[in-house]
C-alpha cells in the first residue's frame, strides 16, 4: 500500500510540474492480475511500477496512457476519464489509452 502511495505521489508530482501551466485533472485507471509499468505521453519522467490494480489523479494534460505488462501471463488494462478500456493479454503486451 505504501509503495502504491508513493508510486501515486511520484507521479503526481513529475506531471504537476512538469505541467503546471494547466488545470484539467484526469483520472487514470490501471487493472491487472500482473506486474506493470505505465508512461503517460510517451514522457520519460511520467512512469510509474506497480502490481495489481491502481488509479492515478493526473494534473495537466493527458493524452495518452500505455500500460505494459512485465509478466509473460496476465492481463493489463487501462483508462484515462472513465473512457474506453484498452486491454493486452499478450506476453509482455502494452494497452495504450487514449483520449
Amino acid at each position: 500500500m505504501l509503495r502504491r502511495y508513493l508510486a501515486s505521489a511520484l507521479l503526481t508530482a513529475l506531471l504537476s510540474l512538469t505541467l503546471a501551466a494547466c488545470a484539467k485533472k484526469h483520472h487514470i485507471d490501471i487493472q491487472s492480475n500482473t506486474c506493470w509499468t505505465a508512461v503517460i505521453d510517451q514522457e520519460g519522467g511520467s512512469i510509474a511500477n506497480d502490481c495489481g490494480n491502481a488509479t492515478f489523479r493526473v494534473a495537466g494534460e493527458v493524452h495518452c496512457c500505455a500500460v505494459r505488462n512485465l509478466n509473460d501471463t496476465g492481463f493489463v488494462r487501462v483508462r484515462i476519464d472513465d473512457g474506453v478500456w484498452a486491454v493486452s493479454s499478450a506476453p509482455k503486451g502494452t494497452a495504450q489509452a487514449c483520449r
